[in-house]
C-alpha cells in the first residue's frame, strides 16, 4: 500500500519570491506555453536535493541520507524551421554527501575528490560528458531521444521502452492556458523486479496552471503545479517501492520571455508498506529544486527550508 501526505497541485507560490523577491505581480489571464531556443544556446541549473530513506524490517529501523548539488548544462545544437531542437545534456560538477545505515558519511566532489568512492563512480564517469541527446518540439513534445555512455555510445533502450526525459523540459497544450488548465503527459521508467529483471512502467504528470502574471519588467510567469502517479497501479510491493523516487508532487515556473522553465521544485513524502516483503516499511522523503544560473555559477550543499 502507498500512501501520500502530498496534495495534488498545491500551491508552492513563497517560491516565486526566491526567484523575484522584490517584483508586484500583475495577474494575466492567458498565456502560451512555448519554447523559445536558439541554436548554440546553454541553459545552466542549479540542482539541488536532500533526500532521506527510512527502511523498518521488524523492529529494526535504519535511516540513510543523500544531499547533493550539480549544475546541469543543456546546449541547444540546433533548431530546424520547424522549431524542433536537438538538446544534449551534460552534468558540469557534482557534490555529494551521503550517510549510510550505521553512522558512516562519504563526500565526493567531482573537481577535486580522488580516488572517487565507489559508489559514485558511475556519476564520476559521466561528468562533462552528453549523457543523453533529445530532440523537442516547441510545445515539449520529444520527437526523439537517446541515452549515451559517457564514451558516446548510445544506450540501448527495448522498443517503445523508456526515453530520456527532464524535469525542466516537460511538455505542454497546444494552446493557450489559463489559471486551472490542466493536462497530463505520460513516460516510462525501468525498475527492478524481485527477480531482479526489469520492469518498464507507465508514468503519468498531471499539470494545473495555479498563476499567470506579469512582472514591472514584461516577464510573464506561468506557475504550473504538478504531481507524478502510476498510469496503471502496479500490483507487486516491490515495483512500488522502485517507483517511490519517481512519485514526486511539486511546482514549476514558466517564463513566457524566455521561453523556458526558470525554476523547478518538487517534494516526495511517501510510505510503502510491505514492500521489503512481509511486516516490511520503506519510507522516503525529500526535496528537490532546479534554477536557471548564470553558467559560471558553482555548486553547493543547500540547506533546503523543511
Amino acid at each position: 500500500m502507498l500512501q501520500s501526505s502530498l496534495s495534488p497541485f498545491r500551491s508552492l507560490s513563497p517560491f516565486l519570491w526566491v526567484l523575484f523577491p522584490t517584483l508586484l505581480l500583475a495577474q494575466e489571464e492567458s498565456a502560451l506555453l512555448k519554447y523559445k531556443f536558439q541554436p548554440g544556446q546553454s541553459l545552466n541549473y542549479l540542482v539541488a536535493s536532500q533526500m532521506v530513506a527510512t527502511t523498518k524490517v521488524q523492529n529494526a529501523e535504519q535511516d540513510s541520507t543523500n544531499q547533493s548539488s550539480s549544475i546541469k548544462e543543456l546546449k541547444i545544437v540546433s533548431v530546424d524551421p520547424q522549431g524542433l531542437s536537438t538538446i544534449e545534456s551534460s552534468v558540469k560538477r557534482i557534490l555529494i554527501k551521503a550517510t549510510l545505515p550505521g553512522g558512516g558519511q562519504l563526500d565526493y566532489d567531482s573537481s577535486q575528490t580522488d580516488p572517487v568512492p565507489l559508489p559514485f563512480r558511475l556519476a564520476a564517469e559521466s561528468i562533462g560528458k552528453t549523457t543523453s541527446r533529445i530532440t523537442l518540439a516547441p510545445d515539449g513534445r520529444i520527437i526523439k531521444a537517446v541515452a549515451l555512455q559517457p564514451d558516446g555510445t548510445p544506450i540501448a533502450n527495448p522498443a517503445a521502452g523508456p526515453t530520456p526525459r527532464h524535469d525542466v523540459l516537460p511538455s505542454f497544450p497546444a494552446g493557450p492556458v489559463q489559471r486551472g488548465s490542466t493536462w497530463q503527459e505520460t513516460f516510462q521508467v525501468e525498475v527492478p523486479g524481485v527477480d531482479n529483471q526489469s520492469r518498464t512502467v507507465q508514468l503519468a504528470r498531471k499539470f494545473q496552471v495555479t498563476s499567470i502574471s506579469v512582472t514591472p519588467n514584461n516577464q510573464k510567469l506561468v506557475q504550473i503545479g504538478f504531481v507524478v502517479e502510476p498510469a496503471v497501479p502496479p500490483s507487486e510491493p516491490e515495483i512500488i517501492s522502485r517507483l517511490t523516487p519517481f512519485l514526486v508532487t511539486g511546482e514549476l515556473t514558466f517564463d513566457t520571455s524566455v521561453g523556458a522553465v526558470v525554476a523547478y521544485q518538487s517534494e516526495l513524502n511517501r510510505e510503502a508498506v510491505d514492500a521489503l516483503g512481509p511486516g516490511t516499511l520503506l519510507r522516503m522523503s525529500g526535496k528537490t529544486l532546479e534554477k536557471l544560473v548564470p553558467p559560471q555559477t558553482p555548486p553547493a550543499l543547500l540547506k533546503l527550508e523543511e
